[in-house]
């Protein structure tokens, strides 16, 4: 059986995203391994699984190692664009299993509305009693030689660890805390963790070691959680940051009701037709 699909990038964040309206039967964890192989299938960070219904679209995300995400605000501009090109849709839904994302394209730009931050720690994934906000870097017991001054974990949709760094933390050292902190006792569900260094009060320059991809190019919800983070915790003080990662940069807005609104490209690739 030939399986369709659309293979997309945003900020060097790549993604297959296929109709499961046309496959009704449920892919196995095997199957999106598979698909993100870059030697023996497809290649990519994450699979998009999606069903429209007129300007609505139901979506779920798979990580390379199969298990599956929230939300992917890269993945998310993707989707708006693949709306653009295959139904001319200027505005669309999108919707998930926890939330629903307003999505408009203006100026050849995909703007998601990904909404307010949650810092409830069962929202995060961490269900400790004896663990509060204040508690949480004393818990990770982190090296001294990270240089961080500031930790806050939050939900966008998705949990996210955030640490502000004093430098910009070399690619090795980012790679194995990175993989240390995921997989944290203290996160049920494992989390992402991002890598903030403030460079002006009006850019942020960041690294993300996705949960269940490692380090990516780019991570959209890493960019919203690190701005809101910032900017509720005094870091920042402006409603308006531009997010730069190594695959490009992002503009992350908030309102005065701290809704988080990331603006940024997403581009069509290619599309082409697998075996499974």
């Amino acid at each position: 059986m030939l399986m369709k699909f659309d293979k997309m990038q945003a900020l060097g964040n790549d993604f297959v995203l296929i109709n499961s309206d046309q496959y009704p039967e449920e892919f196995s964890k095997d199957f999106f391994i598979n698909v993100c192989d870059r030697h023996c299938g497809i290649g990519c960070d994450l699979v998009v699984l999606y069903k429209l219904q007129n300007d609505e679209v139901f979506a779920r995300f798979f990580n390379p190692d199969g298990s599956e995400t929230e939300i992917c605000g890269n993945a998310a501009r993707c989707i708006g664009l693949l709306m653009k090109k295959r139904q001319g849709l200027s505005k669309c839904t999108l919707k998930t299993t926890k939330k629903v994302y307003p999505i408009l394209i203006r100026n050849e730009k995909v703007c998601i509305e990904m909404g307010q931050p949650s810092f409830n720690l069962k929202d995060i994934g961490i269900l400790q009693p004896d663990v509060d906000p204040l508690s949480i870097l004393e818990k990770l017991e982190l090296p001294r030689d990270l240089g961080i001054y500031h930790v806050s974990c939050v939900s966008i949709g998705n949990p996210h660890l955030i640490l502000f760094c004093k430098n910009i933390l070399a690619r090795e050292k980012i790679i194995s805390t990175g993989a240390l902190l995921e997989n944290h006792h203290l996160f049920k569900n494992k989390i992402n963790v991002s890598f903030a260094y403030v460079k002006s009060k009006s850019e942020i320059i960041l690294s993300v070691f996705e949960r269940g991809a490692g380090l990516t190019l780019a991570c959209g919800s890493g960019a919203c959680a690190s701005v809101a983070t910032a900017y509720i915790n005094g870091i920042i003080e402006r409603e308006n940051i531009f997010v730069k990662q190594r695959g490009g940069s992002l503009m992350i807005s908030l309102d005065k009701n701290v809704n988080i609104f990331q603006t940024g490209p997403a581009v069509y690739v290619f599309s082409g037709e697998m075996e499974i």
